[in-house]
């Protein structure tokens, strides 16, 4: 290679270096996940959907007091001057002896009770959609920053190869390897470098689809998920789950007391009055009370609640053994970060002897006591426990967010999603519409 090959080639590696203290040095000032959240919170509520849902639900509850309408009925017959006239008016109004009205009330309050779990689960979760798209963005300033030192070890190791190379102690070959090398870890740092500005990407758009959003972290501090055990410990002691699972037995003793009221027979009332005109011009007013009794001889619901009262069964079942294996699988993934945090300390430890082993292999080789292929050895170990340690680092935040996931009902799948938090404000307008479907029934 050419002198003037050589020259490009190592500017090229000082300008990525550079580019790696320069980046985002512009615009917004994020710099934790406390800090996006409340960018995200800001932009979120914006729209403000759950208070509309809450309209919706205190509508419902009023909605739930109203009596049914009454009809009305008109009748006229004999229209003719000489023939005997005839006009009925009657009111029917169906009578509530047996709680119809009441049980409509506790089950808009129930459906209000769970509007507002819904809205801490959705807060919660949305919380957790933050926290996913800050954790990526973390790991892939993890991932720049572990190229960004292999680059300057890479560049020193092509330095001292040019030097000996000039000085005719090694061979073109092996000053092409050390070329090659540099080139590579060149190649590794430009993509770790656009996976960072992805990330970035991903998380500004939760507040609006800013793509110049200054995103610093502090890269002193090992983001690790430190705070994961407390938080699901604390969504734990909530007790949501358990809430939300109880309201839904309540909403099933609601439907077999609703069955029981429709299986009793409701009478309706029925007022009238009755006018009658004889062609002698002499007239005559009725006025009739009667009450309208329904023969439930037949559809007694006598099948209908034994129906309804197995699917409760079959629901209370279907809900312990999901909040046993949510308990289960919870614990499982926090003994499990506690053991990836243990392998983390060790490749900490590894890599700060890698470094150490390093730089003696480099000292020896520009000694002339150590070959090139010495250096690329310890070099692409160093390289090699910094990535271990990376993809440890990953594996603990999955773990850590599917824990907390799972803490409030949800998964790492749902939360991970591009489309995450658009998926769960779809949940607020279905909350509205099952509270408008029960209210017109």
């Amino acid at each position: 290679m050419s002198s003037q090959s050589i020259i490009l080639l190592r500017h090229s590696l000082v300008a990525c270096i550079c580019a790696a203290a320069m980046q985002y040095s512009y615009a917004e000032n994020v710099t934790s996940f406390e800090s996006a959240l409340a960018k995200v919170q800001s932009y979120q509520t914006q729209d403000k959907p759950w208070q509309q849902v809450q309209q919706i639900s205190e509508l419902n509850i009023q909605q739930s007091r109203l009596w049914q309408n009454p009809s009305i009925s008109l009748e006229q017959s004999g229209f003719g001057s000489g023939q005997e006239q005839e006009f009925n008016v009657g009111v029917s109004q169906p009578l509530d002896l047996f709680g119809q009205r009441k049980l409509n009330r506790v089950i808009a309050n129930t459906s209000n009770q769970q509007i507002q779990l819904q809205q801490q689960l959705w807060k919660a979760q949305s919380q957790l959609i933050v926290k996913f798209a800050w954790s990526q963005f973390a790991l892939a300033e993890v991932e720049q920053s572990a190229y960004s030192v292999q680059l300057k070890t890479s560049k020193v190791n092509l330095d001292s190869a040019q030097k000996r190379y000039q000085a005719g102690s090694i061979a073109l070959v092996d000053f092409e390897r050390a070329q090659i090398e540099a080139l590579e870890i060149q190649r590794l740092y430009q993509q770790a470098m656009l996976n960072k500005q992805a990330a970035g990407r991903q998380l500004s758009n939760l507040w609006g689809g800013e793509t110049s959003s200054h995103l610093q972290l502090n890269k002193t501090a090992i983001p690790w998920p430190e705070q994961s055990l407390q938080t699901v410990q604390r969504y734990i002691a909530e007790g949501w789950l358990e809430k939300f699972y109880a309201l839904n037995i309540q909403q099933s003793d609601h439907q077999i007391e609703n069955l029981r009221i429709q299986a009793r027979p409701n009478p309706t009332l029925n007022v009238g009055m009755k006018r009658s005109k004889t062609p002698n011009e002499s007239n005559d007013t009725t006025l009739a009370i009667g009450v309208a009794i329904p023969l439930n001889i037949f559809n007694r619901q006598q099948y209908a609640i034994p129906m309804v009262q197995q699917q409760q069964i079959l629901l209370n079942q279907q809900q312990q053994r999901e909040l046993k294996q949510q308990i289960l699988d919870i614990a499982n993934s926090m003994h499990q970060l506690k053991g990836l945090r243990s392998q983390f300390d060790a490749t900490t430890a590894q890599v700060t002897l890698a470094t150490k082993v390093q730089s003696r292999t480099l000292l020896g080789f520009q000694a002339g006591k150590l070959s090139i292929t010495d250096v690329q050895q310890a070099t692409t170990q160093l390289q090699n426990l910094r990535l271990g340690q990376l993809q440890t680092l990953r594996q603990a935040w999955q773990t850590a967010l599917a824990a907390e996931a799972l803490s409030i009902g949800t998964s790492y799948e749902e939360i991970s999603r591009s489309d995450a938090y658009t998926q769960l404000n779809k949940k607020a307008v279905e909350a509205s519409q099952n509270l408008i479907n029960g209210g017109a029934r």
